[in-house]
């Protein structure tokens, strides 16, 4: 029997992931401001851009890992796990409202600062439906052998569209994902799909947050990028975790894969470089160990896998990548100049001393911005390094289509197609 109304009705909105600080990824392009020509100097045209260089992430100083909930909880207390697992449940068939009670070790004070944490909990017990809560209220009523809750929630989703999210997955392995296929070209196949599909809708963005904005969009916030991420991973056959935590003083969310019989850490919206630069792929943070990933997030490492293995780090000087077969053609963030690392053989070499951006690779040949003369389209010839100037005129976002055509767009806005 009912004993006494504890709380009333509590409205909760679940923003807590709209503000990923993606603006400020590590990748993020500086641009040096010209310096003004002196008397009898070189014309802009006759001069070097200047080089863009990527900045760093400061740790978040604001936030500690003892600010987000810990799994050591359902250790203590199992029938907090079991209660949980029942509101997923629920969450699971997009109930609307639902009635859970609890009957567990926890004192009153205790259960409360859990049920405001709750959508949190409900991320170690499935992630992925987590994602469907838009936001939520409860009313708590003590009774004799525990509290009954009821609960309001409103979602992001609704059954037809995650049938519809069901289908792009799967169509996703079935494109991507082949048999031979080792744990790391799945990893990354998912990897360079979300970068390249999705564009981040910006900092402080109150809508981006359900996976279905991001496929129908292709724009959403860094709880869109994970979620997908999470469910591509598990349908490319690797196993995953959906990781939420802090960097750059906002909360944050990533994925932890298992790659080879390791963890790691990937954070598909810091490897999409920039959002006006829908083609550019970075690996600073593909399979990255708990040590490095630790200088910019922070998580409570007690509910996660440890993440020990250095075996990618190779991966992390990467940025404006693009990849053919088995070789990634890249920029090296140490020293601006173009590599090539065949994955087969792992051998790295270098292609040119050339600063080339928003670069675009085929068989014999690199087409970029070259920032070593004016931002020209360029082409390079991979075999020798020797270079032919396309177009005399600052280009970006360079990208080969399925038909073989080569994309780009001119300072002014332009969007132009050349044949190869």
């Amino acid at each position: 029997m009912k004993k006494s109304i504890l709380l009333i009705f509590l409205l909760i909105t679940i923003s807590m992931l709209s503000a990923c600080s993606a603006a400020k990824k590590v990748v993020e392009v500086l641009v040096q401001e010209e310096p003004e020509l002196q008397e009898g100097a070189e014309s802009d045209e006759e001069i070097s851009m200047n080089l863009k260089e990527p900045t760093s992430k400061a740790p978040s100083v604001e936030f500690a890992a003892e600010d987000l909930f810990s799994t050591t909880l359902f250790k203590e207390d199992p029938a907090l796990l079991q209660f949980s697992k029942k509101v997923e449940k629920h969450i699971s068939t997009f109930d609307p409202n639902f009635t859970v009670m609890y009957r567990g070790k926890l004192d009153w004070d205790t259960f409360e600062k859990q049920l405001y944490d709750i959508y949190n909990i409900i991320n170690f017990v499935n992630p992925y439906t987590a994602g469907y809560v838009e936001d939520l209220g409860w009313e708590v009523w003590e009774v004799n052998d525990g509290y009954e809750v009821e609960f309001d929630f409103t979602y992001l989703t609704d059954a037809k569209k995650e049938k519809k999210i069901d289908a792009f997955v799967q169509e996703f392995a079935n494109k991507f994902i082949t048999n031979d296929m080792d744990d790391f070209h799945r990893a990354k196949a998912v990897n360079d799909f979300v970068v390249q599909l999705a564009t981040y809708s910006g900092e402080d963005a109150s809508e981006g947050q359900s996976v279905y904005e991001l496929i129908s969009k292709e724009t959403g916030v860094c709880q869109a990028y994970a979620l997908l991420a999470y469910r591509l991973f598990l349908a490319a056959g690797i196993d995953a975790k959906y990781v939420y935590g802090y960097s750059d003083n906002q909360l944050h969310a990533w994925n932890l894969v298992h790659v080879n019989g390791d963890w790691y850490h990937v954070d598909t919206t810091w490897n999409d470089v920039n959002p006006d630069e829908p083609y550019a792929i970075s690996y600073a943070y593909f399979l990255v160990n708990d040590e490095k990933l630790s200088e910019d997030h922070i998580w409570a490492n007690e509910n996660y896998f440890a993440a020990t293995s250095n075996a990618y780090d190779f991966m992390h000087d990467m940025w404006y990548a693009d990849t053919v077969g088995n070789v990634i053609y890249y920029n090296s963030m140490t020293d601006n100049m173009v590599y090539a690392y065949d994955l087969a053989t792992k051998q790295n070499k270098q292609v040119t001393e050339t600063s080339c951006y928003y670069l675009a690779a085929v068989d014999d040949a690199i087409y970029c911005s070259d920032y070593d003369n004016a931002g020209f389209l360029t082409k390079i010839f991979i075999n020798d390094g020797s270079e032919e100037v396309l177009l005399e005129e600052e280009v970006l976002n360079l990208f080969i289509n399925d038909k073989g055509a080569l994309l780009y767009e001119t300072i002014d806005g332009e969007k132009h197609s050349q044949n190869l």
